[in-house]
């Protein structure tokens, strides 16, 4: 499940071997202002919108929350030769500790071991290394209170960003585009996400300029902007005008990111960009996207099968 700057949305995958569908989804709409950044403001109001998504439908009730804002953090660790599983615990704890400011706070890490990276001449570099993923510990905890105030059981936290990866399935280098509260990037191939980074723009941050060119709430510049309250033919001009400012500098931020990992990681470039979020679906979004980042863009939603992409790849766990 996810918990959006705008709804929550909830997916259960069927069982299948191929690409997921899902076998049950719901979403709900949640009041302005309950969750912010890509962190629960208001516990109540979020905890009453999932209960209204699962009422009546076909829902268990564990669920695996997804996470992404910029109270988490995400880097790729070198680590030490170690003896066994043990001493890499506790070496990627130790190094995340001392590498990753958000990790030295009373926050949750957590990792994956990374396949080896090939040398030019085609040899495994011997090189151990680790995704690793520190999140501050208020920011889970906001998100569980909501959860099992609607009833439900957290049996998991994940990123946004491994669920949309595990969703779409990726045969190639890949990029990953969440437009919601917040803007999460991944790079990800068939190994999985290799890259994640949050970038502080998107919905909210496209909603107070609306709100400040328009004198308006930046509750209802947030509705106006994605279509949820009525405009004049004026204040839709300037509504489709800062969406495409926001979505450009996004589209910078991006190229920027990608172009130096895949410099310092001696990486593959993306071949295909896959969006998701409230943004994703607005008109003139993706051609925009496909223009600044010059790659093909295409929706998760259209792979999801009208599910939320980000909350159907949350609802399997990592093979």
């Amino acid at each position: 499940m996810r918990i959006g700057a705008t709804h929550v949305g909830l997916a259960c995958a069927a069982a299948s071997r191929g690409p997921l569908t899902a076998r049950a989804s719901a979403s709900a709409v949640l009041p302005p202002g309950a969750v912010r950044d890509g962190e629960v403001i208001d516990a109540i109001a979020v905890a009453q919108a999932l209960r209204q998504a699962v009422d009546g439908r076909s829902f268990g009730k564990q669920v695996r929350i997804g996470v992404g804002c910029q109270k988490v953090a995400v880097r790729v660790l070198d680590l030490p030769p170690v003896q066994n599983e043990d001493d890499l615990d506790a070496a990627v704890r130790m190094i995340a500790r001392e590498r990753i400011p958000t990790a030295a706070e009373n926050a949750l890490i957590d990792y994956r071991i990374l396949p080896e990276r090939p040398t030019p001449d085609g040899q495994p570099d011997n090189v151990r290394r680790a995704l690793v993923v520190a999140a501050r510990r208020e920011l889970v905890d906001g998100q569980v209170a909501a959860v099992k105030a609607a009833g439900l059981e957290p049996v998991g936290v994940d990123l946004l960003a491994f669920g949309l990866a595990r969703m779409v399935q990726p045969s190639e280098p890949t990029m990953l585009l969440d437009l919601d509260g917040v803007t999460t990037l991944a790079l990800a191939d068939p190994d999985g996400c290799r890259f994640v980074r949050t970038i502080p723009a998107g919905v909210q941050s496209a909603a107070e300029e609306l709100a400040r060119r328009l004198d308006l709430d930046v509750d209802d510049a947030s509705a106006g902007l994605l279509g949820d309250r009525s405009l004049s033919p004026e204040q839709s001009a300037e509504a489709t005008a800062v969406l495409a400012r926001t979505v450009r500098a996004i589209a910078t931020t991006v190229r920027t990111s990608v172009e130096f990992h895949v410099d310092q990681e001696d990486g593959e470039s993306p071949q295909l960009c896959v969006v998701s979020g409230p943004l994703a679906g607005l008109e003139g979004v993706s051609v925009l996207l496909s223009e600044a980042l010059d790659l093909p863009v295409h929706p998760a939603a259209a792979l999801a099968g009208g599910a939320d992409p980000v909350a159907l790849g949350l609802s399997v766990e990592e093979s």
